[in-house]
């Protein structure tokens, strides 16, 4: 089962104690899953889900505001229920904001039914049971909402930002996708459902991931690092044997001997380490101070190998 699977679990086993905040959710529900089918002079209210699970809690929504029993009916992959009564339809789609004064169906909810903040917590609830759904954040971050309409795309849009969250639209194939890229946002987003078990297990996986992102950050830099020492100890180990072949540590002075003698002899440690070694011991920027003037001094000999070269 995915991640978004199981924050719809959650979210269809919770149900609103208030009743206008469930008409907001069954609104929702009601806009992407309802439509009019008119057999005869009848005009029916037919509510279609693939999801057996959103269909019983439409069903249950419906009984809980307008004490209106209905039957769940299995036709394949599809779920229905047919309101077949002109007034019960007339009455949950008018408390649903979803016909006009003139019972003429509207292709979105009235804004009115979702205006109170607890509402509209329960709107985004039941669009996202509709037409959202969650990557799995192992893998992205990602939480989006696909709709057809892109006045519906941009009432949505406003509802979550409501809430200070960034949501943005982007078209995909003829669609219109509100979507929530950061992970702490969609952190937000899923405690404005009131999806707090899938909260708990989203922010575990950030805890893991912001713990294996510090220890990677932490072992490459080590390794940046511990590059940096080798090669600058294969550099001047590579000078200090050039003198040694060309003048001999004899002509250095003592306190250039003793540091390149030490760089010979260990040279895997750092500069910090080999200055701890010198009596007296001298700090890493002495060290380095002591290794340039040898380089200094393998530059000198090289230009008078060369003018004696050029001249003979």
């Amino acid at each position: 089962m995915s991640f978004s699977s199981d924050v719809k679990n959650e979210l269809l086993n919770y149900f609103e104690p208030k009743r206008h905040c469930a008409i907001a959710e069954l609104a929702a529900v009601l806009l992407y899953n309802s439509f009019d089918v008119k057999i005869g002079e009848k005009l029916f209210l037919k509510i279609q889900s693939e999801n057996r699970r959103i269909a019983e809690k439409s069903a249950e929504l419906i009984s809980n505001i307008f004490k209106i029993n209905t039957e769940v009916i299995f036709e394949n992959k599809n779920c229905f229920i047919f309101i077949e009564d002109a007034d019960q339809r007339h009455r949950i789609l008018s408390a649903a904001g979803l016909i006009d004064e003139s019972s003429n169906r509207l292709n979105y909810v009235d804004p009115l039914v979702y205006s109170g903040v607890c509402c509209k917590r329960a709107y985004i609830r039941g669009c996202f049971l509709c037409i959202g759904s969650l990557c799995n954040p192992e893998k992205n971050y990602h939480l989006e909402f696909v709709n057809s309409d892109v006045h519906n795309a941009t009432y949505l849009m406003n509802v979550i930002n409501s809430f200070q969250i960034e949501s943005k639209i982007i078209k995909r194939k003829g669609s219109f996708v509100v979507y929530i890229k950061d992970g702490e946002q969609i952190v937000d987003i899923l405690n404005i459902m009131n999806a707090h078990k899938a909260l708990m297990a989203l922010e575990n996986v950030r805890i893991l991931k912001d713990v294996r992102n510090n220890v990677n950050r932490i072992v490459n830099c080590e390794t940046a690092n511990l590059n940096k020492v080798v090669s600058a100890s294969v550099k001047y180990k590579e000078i200090i044997e050039y003198v040694a072949e060309t003048i001999g540590f004899d002509k250095l002075p003592k306190q250039l001997r003793q540091i390149a003698e030490l760089r010979i002899e260990y040279p895997d440690l750092s500069l910090k380490e080999l200055g701890q070694m010198l009596d007296p011991p001298v700090g890493k920027s002495g060290v380095n101070h002591r290794l340039k003037k040898i380089a200094d001094i393998a530059d000198s000999l090289k230009e008078d190998i060369c003018y004696v070269r050029k001249k003979s």
